[in-house]
Order: structure tokens, then C-alpha cells, then sequence
């Protein structure tokens, strides 16, 4: 029972690292596209991800069956690293650094979506910028009008009312 607890454990955690890997490389592949306004390349790499997140939420399924199998048998099952602390033995200090290296890159990939998600906000803050500077025929937007509720058309190029 425990063997196959412990063999199943061990092939989730090295298809948990081929994925990871590949989400880091995928990762740093789109920061460059980002900060250098790739655009094919970007359309490329969301599919590739896609396709990872497939892979990890399939991933996901395998842990939560593996720890309802421990939990079956009265082992451990809040996560992996308890149950392989609980019946590991043999491999037990190899699985445990494998788990918290799979933990630490899961660290590093937030992080990295983080950036992503900052990059993507400022780009964003600036493109809206850019187009309320069109609207405007270069000027600032005013924020405040005084005394006048009435709408705006909008700039020479853009036309609001339409």
C-alpha cells in the first residue's frame, strides 16, 4: 500500500518537474516578447501556456486522487510533503527536496506572473495614455470642467459622439 502511494508520488513529482521546467523557460521566453513587444510571439507562447496550464491542472487531479488514496488509509493527506514524511523510508529525504524544489519553482513562477501581470498593466496605462492624448488633439484630458455638464465629443481624430 505504501510502495504504491510512494511510486505514485514519485511519478507525480516528475511530471510536476518536466512541466515546471517548461513553464520557467515558457516564462522567461514571454517576458522577452513582452519587453520587446513581440506580438506573433505572444499569440505563440499564450497557446503554449495554455497548454501547460492543461497539463497542471491535470497534475492537480493526480495530487488531490493521491491524497484521498492516503486519506483512505488513515495516512497523512493534508499535502504531499506530510504523507511522504509519514511512510517515505527509503526515499523519503529525496522526495521531500523534490517537493520543496517543486515548491520553490512554484514560488518563482508566481512571481514571474506577477511581473507579467505589471508589465501588462503599465502597457496598458500607457496605450490609454496615448489614445486620450489623441482624443485630446495632445492635450491632457481635464479632470475637472468647470461648470459644465455637458458631454464632449472628443479630440479631432476621435470622435466620441459618433
Amino acid at each position: 500500500m505504501n510502495n504504491r502511494l510512494l511510486e505514485a508520488t514519485t511519478l507525480f513529482m516528475t511530471q510536476l518537474e518536466v512541466v515546471q521546467g517548461e513553464l520557467s523557460a515558457l516564462m522567461a521566453e514571454k517576458r522577452t516578447a513582452m519587453t520587446q513587444i513581440q506580438g506573433h510571439d505572444l499569440a505563440r507562447i499564450s497557446a503554449d501556456e495554455s497548454v501547460l496550464i492543461t497539463r497542471l491542472q491535470k497534475l492537480l487531479r493526480e495530487r488531490n486522487r493521491i491524497l484521498e488514496f492516503a486519506q483512505e488509509r488513515n495516512l497523512p493527506s493534508q499535502s504531499l510533503l506530510h504523507l511522504v514524511k509519514a511512510i517515505g523510508l527509503e526515499t523519503r529525504d529525496e522526495l521531500i527536496a523534490r517537493i520543496e524544489q517543486a515548491q520553490h519553482t512554484a514560488a518563482q513562477l508566481r512571481h514571474e506572473s506577477w511581473v507579467h501581470w505589471i508589465i501588462s498593466h503599465r502597457s496598458f496605462n500607457h496605450y490609454t495614455e496615448l489614445i486620450d492624448l489623441i482624443a485630446h488633439c495632445g492635450q491632457p484630458s481635464p479632470t475637472y470642467h468647470e461648470g459644465d455638464d455637458q458631454s464632449h465629443t472628443g479630440g479631432a481624430l476621435l470622435d466620441a459622439s459618433i
